[in-house]
């Protein structure tokens, strides 16, 4: 029987495990289904210091204060396990001039300071990590996926697919965002109370030379929010200067995603921009919606995700194989870090998406062009889809992460309370000062 079990191992996990052995408890149990932990902190593994990326204070019941106490603390344990100390954005005057450029385009560019981890460091990083929770007593059962969880009179019981049981006291589920549809057929078993988030973000891949991207010597990773005359949000997301675009892969559909190493660049920089769309009667499944999006995007991509050049994308032309690296349209000035044929597939994405978002991603690429002057929309540059950000569904909690029962705690991506590393990490500490006070163990 442990004091403690933790379902996921990414930041949620990780940092509640800390805070709990700081706290000289030492009976912990983290359990995850991958191999390795830990989440999204082996992809890219960017850290947003600020609150207003990531997270939504109301949600998480904190103040900005507390907030920026908390970022400061989980920035410190970051450098104690050997990230890197080179920091983004900490001279807001040095990139007045980018924010200006936006307000004149109808777009808000938000400052803030950030650490680029890399993933090839995050793996270091995490192993430092986890030897120090080892150390202090915390067990780890990895390659072990959850099928059933119990209450029982002395707490819950875990069963796994090779039907190991665990029993503990408290409970945290922060199985991350891929654990999302998980957290919610385990809610629906044992009756965890929850509402459909009705949103999600559906949008596009955008890959360039670095040089057109010329922010990110600035700021690592620029957000920017605009407006479209549909009155909906578009945001830029996930920027990796001297990136690579990567897949993500679902049971039935794959996505495009991006990361960055710390020590090794490619030529290129690529970033997501992102559609928020806010459903109404009578879909309000995101998960229905964005499967079918994704789907629809990998068939005509022949079971993989789409590639289109931006001069065919403006032309309202399919990209094909034979004309994707035409030296005639400056086609072959950028090369796609992902393999056209073997891992994309040369298309339309315009086929796949509904109107209103597409005219939305176009709205916001040429207000993105005008701010960087005219680099953005260069034929050459490239496109991919789908990318999607499915949002977790609103679980009700206390303002220590409690579920409506007893003992049972929710954290990070895969619960919604955060969007991000540094957010996740806060609402697992958040969990874990719950089970202190509540048990004051």
């Amino acid at each position: 029987m442990y004091d403690v079990i933790i379902v996921g191992s990414g930041p949620a996990g990780l940092f509640s495990a800390y805070n709990l052995v700081k706290n000289k408890v030492r009976s912990i149990l983290i359990i995850d289904k991958n191999p390795f932990p830990s989440g999204g902190m082996l992809n890219d593994c960017k850290l947003n210091l600020t609150p207003d990326i990531g997270m939504e204070l109301d949600d998480l019941f904190l103040t900005r204060e507390r907030a920026l106490e908390l970022i400061k603390e989980i920035d410190s344990i970051f450098l104690k396990f050997n990230a890197p100390k080179e920091l983004y954005g900490e001279n807001a005057e040095s990139y007045k001039e980018w924010v200006e450029r936006a307000k004149r385009n109808d777009a808000l560019l938000v400052g803030a300071i950030q650490r680029h981890i890399g993933t090839d460091l995050s793996k270091d990083v995490i192993k430092s990590f986890r030897k120090y929770l080892e150390g202090e007593g915390v067990s780890f059962t990895l390659s072990t996926n959850i099928e059933n969880v119990e209450q029982e009179n002395s707490g819950f019981e875990l069963t796994s697919d090779n039907n190991q049981d665990f029993h503990c006291r408290n409970l945290i589920l922060a199985p991350g965002r891929s654990g999302s549809k998980w957290l919610r057929d385990i809610s629906k078993k044992i009756g965890i109370k929850y509402s459909n988030g009705k949103r999600i973000d559906v949008g596009i891949r955008i890959e360039m030379r670095r040089e057109s991207y010329p922010i990110t010597d600035l700021i690592y990773d620029p957000k920017f929010k605009i407006k479209t005359k549909y009155s909906n949000e578009l945001r830029t997301f996930c920027t990796n200067p001297g990136g690579r675009v990567t897949l993500e892969h679902y049971d039935d559909f794959k996505l495009v995603n991006g990361d960055a190493l710390k020590n090794k660049k490619t030529e290129n920089t690529n970033f997501a921009l992102l559609n928020t769309v806010n459903l109404t009667e009578p879909l309000t499944d995101p998960f229905v919606y964005g499967r079918l999006i994704a789907s629809a995007t990998n068939i005509l991509g022949g079971g993989l995700p789409i590639v289109q050049r931006v001069g065919d994308f403006l032309d309202e032309k399919r990209s094909k194989g034979e004309t994707f690296f035409d030296s005639s349209r400056w086609y072959d000035r950028v090369i796609p870090t992902l393999s056209v044929g073997n891992t994309v597939t040369p298309g339309d994405i315009r086929m796949a998406y509904p109107y209103k978002i597409v005219k939305s991603l176009k709205e916001g690429l040429i207000k993105l062009n005008k701010i960087f002057g005219n680099t953005i929309l260069k034929e050459e540059n490239l496109i991919y889809g789908p990318e999607i950000k499915f949002y977790s569904l609103n679980y009700e909690t206390d303002k220590n992460m409690e579920t409506n029962i007893e003992n049972l705690f929710v954290a990070g991506d895969g619960a919604g309370k955060s969007r991000g590393i540094v957010g996740a990490a806060i609402s697992g500490v958040i969990a874990s000062e719950g089970i202190l006070k509540k048990w004051k163990i």
